[in-house]
């Protein structure tokens, strides 16, 4: 009788422990493997023994400790791959910085290389050149930008008169309406 009704208890337990195993803290695979242990070991010393108190209390603490040196291994070895993880994420991260520094550095000394290589082989006459080139966009640009200030003027100025003859169409329709009576 009381193996019948210590197996089903022993597995509410089992029930009950199993949904305790989704906590946080650092020693959950060593607190599931105490109670697990614990549970499996009741079970077992129930069974070969003659049912007694002893024998099942025996089992539990022989499987809880089991389960808690089988459970602390488990966490340590969890945090080992979390920690060889986080270093090799820091790692990445270090050379992915040094990666983007490398190809500032790098864009830095070849615009270096372009102007020193202008600096080179650029005569007076080449200065000359760029600086007539520069001038010429520059006063056609200055000729665009007056076009569009002019354009934008005349916009404005349409607009202004637009409005001003619905103004007076609004009066004049006025006017009617009251001349004939409305």
């Amino acid at each position: 009788m009381f193996k019948a009704t210590l197996i089903p208890l022993l597995l509410c337990a089992a029930l009950l422990f199993s949904g305790c195993s989704s906590t946080n803290s650092g020693n959950t695979g060593r607190n599931v493997g105490i109670a697990a242990g614990a549970i499996l070991g009741a079970v077992i010393g129930a069974q070969l023994g003659d049912g007694s108190g002893a024998n099942v209390a025996a089992g539990a603490a022989a499987g809880a400790a089991l389960g808690g040196l089988g459970g602390s291994k488990y966490d340590k070895s969890k945090e080992e791959l979390e920690a060889a993880e986080a270093q090799r994420q820091y790692e990445y991260d270090q050379e992915a910085q040094a990666q983007v520094k490398l190809e500032e550095e790098i864009q830095t000394l070849e615009a270096k290389r372009v102007r020193d290589e202008i600096a080179r082989n650029s005569t007076t006459s080449d200065v000359s050149a760029a600086e007539r080139e520069a001038a010429r966009l520059e006063a056609e640009l200055a000729v665009k930008k007056k076009a569009y200030e002019d354009s934008q003027a005349r916009a404005k100025r349409i607009q202004e008169a637009q409005a001003r003859v619905a103004k007076a169409q609004e009066e004049l329709a006025e006017m009617e309406r009251q001349a004939n009576g409305g």
